[in-house]
């Protein structure tokens, strides 16, 4: 089969993911999976946030043009991640993708669900455990669907999930409700003097150190960029600051192979009578904007 045989033949499918780009970002063409992801999506190069294209492009090919295999995130401006596995591939000025969905895993459930059919009149008791196995496996995929593959973390969804439903909590009980958003100091720099892989390590080892110092009830999540947001629980704003303190001297003191130690500058506030999720948000990231105006590495309180 031609190439163009194989475009063809995967224009009108839903299950794999086709695209080709220039270099630049400009989209050629894509598939009917493409454009289903694209949903509204002005910049089709951005959809693709886990690895970047643009950080692909600078990558070294192999003798085949690949130069990623693996998970890909896609992201698109409803918020929603798709986490699919395929290959980038560089030829010239132009960068290809072509992925698709985990149907080993649909198989294998579907599979299950035709022996659970059969075994129905077998015994209730093997249906309830079957059951039970289902779910879980869905919460895994929920989960999964909530998680930055990259730093381990919650994503944007989930902050935004969590912070909602804290918040609506927090006003209803009365509860304290502390959130600390916090910055990577100069990471710009890492990536232009190390190199991206080396601000991806520093990345995961910021999410890393963030998941150690986690009480059971706060969730840490990455807003996007070196930006994370930890949402604090029944916590008052001083003690949240304390939190935020212990944070900033365990990255400080956080030994990174090849990459000077990462610092990151902290906002935190605390929930106001009435204060809706985002308005908490917003007085957090003036807060840590004060942070890193004052010259960075350090904690912040919001009025």
């Amino acid at each position: 089969m031609t190439r163009m045989e194989l475009l063809h033949a995967v224009e009108a499918m839903t299950s794999v993911v086709y695209a080709e780009f220039e270099r630049g970002g400009h989209l050629l063409r894509s598939n009917a999976g493409f454009r289903r992801l694209l949903r509204g999506a002005l910049s089709p190069w951005h959809l693709i946030t886990q690895p970047t294209l643009a950080t692909l492009v600078q990558r070294t090919p192999d003798p085949q043009g690949v130069v990623y295999q693996g998970l890909i995130t896609v992201g698109n401006p409803q918020g929603e991640m798709v986490t699919l596995t395929g290959t980038v591939v560089v030829k010239g000025d132009h960068v290809e993708l072509l992925a698709g969905y985990n149907i080993d895993e649909f198989e294998a459930t579907e599979q299950q669900l035709l022996e659970l059919n059969v075994a129905l009149g077998e015994t209730q008791r093997e249906l309830g455990r079957s059951k039970r196995e289902l779910e879980r496996r869905e919460e895994a995929i929920r989960q999964l669907s909530l998680t930055d593959a990259l730093t381990g973390v919650g994503n944007r969804r989930h902050l935004d999930e969590t912070l909602a439903a804290e918040t609506v909590r927090a006003q209803r009980y009365t509860a304290p409700l502390s959130l600390v958003m916090l910055d990577i100091d100069h990471f710009k720099r890492v990536n232009d003097t190390w190199g991206h892989e080396a601000g991806d390590r520093v990345l995961q080892e910021v999410g890393a150190q963030l998941r150690r110092l986690l009480r059971q009830t706060d969730t840490a999540s990455r807003m996007g960029g070196e930006e994370f947001v930890v949402l604090m629980p029944a916590t008052a704003l001083q003690d949240a600051v304390a939190g935020a303190e212990r944070m900033r001297v365990a990255l400080e003191q956080h030994v990174i192979d090849s990459v000077p130690p990462a610092t990151a500058s902290f906002g935190v506030a605390s929930l106001l009578s009435g204060e809706s999720g985002p308005a908490l948000l917003a007085r957090a990231d003036k807060a840590l904007y004060v942070a890193k105006n004052e010259g960075r590495n350090r904690v912040k309180a919001a009025a």
